[in-house]
């Protein structure tokens, strides 16, 4: 794996193209439910919450995964048990997070006006969370050894692959959390 400029190039230019057009693609999907989310505007506030939380998560674990893969630490297949505990973690992790801030924002449905009921908010926020969450990790890890399997820098490929996947993600759990629990 070369450091050098031209190598990062080589293996992100593409890569970020594609992830350019995935964003658009999340924006629209975003604009297609903008009525619901005027009419409810504490589900806009959790579009960036959710996109951040599983972005920030999933960040942490692939540069967890490029690290011990660089140093030999873990071994590049599933079945690493290092690789497995990662994982678990992270998905604790998002569990935690994720429920304090569904208890968080619902309760305060109780003393302002959301315009919902804190138990819908509660479901939207967990279940978008659990969906992102999950995707998330599998995403990072299947990136993390697909890119360390092909001779690229992990480094360069995992976090535009999971920070815009995550943004995708997020979204498109939110609006379906939305249409089951709202619509």
């Amino acid at each position: 794996m070369s450091y050098e400029w031209r190598s990062i190039f080589r293996e992100s230019a593409l890569l970020l193209a594609l992830m350019a057009f995935i964003g658009v693609a999340g924006g629209y999907i975003l604009e297609s439910v903008e009525e619901q989310l005027i009419l409810f505007p504490v589900l806009l506030f959790l579009v960036p919450i959710i996109n951040g939380i599983g972005g920030n998560l999933g960040a942490v674990l692939g540069a967890r995964i490029s690290s011990a893969l660089h140093t030999g630490q873990m071994d590049s297949s599933i079945k690493d048990p290092e690789l497995r505990e990662n994982m678990l973690f992270m998905m604790l992790m998002g569990g935690i997070v994720f429920l304090s801030l569904a208890v968080g924002v619902s309760l305060s449905g109780f003393t302002l006006p959301l315009g919902i009921t804190p138990l819908k908010i509660f479901i939207i926020i967990i279940g978008a969370g659990f969906i992102t969450i999950v995707s998330i990790t599998l995403i990072t890890v299947a990136t993390s050894l697909w890119a360390y399997h092909k001779g690229l820098d992990p480094d360069n490929i995992v976090i535009p692959v999971e920070t815009t996947a995550c943004d995708f993600i997020g979204i498109i759990s939110l609006v379906f959390m939305i249409w089951m629990v709202i619509i």
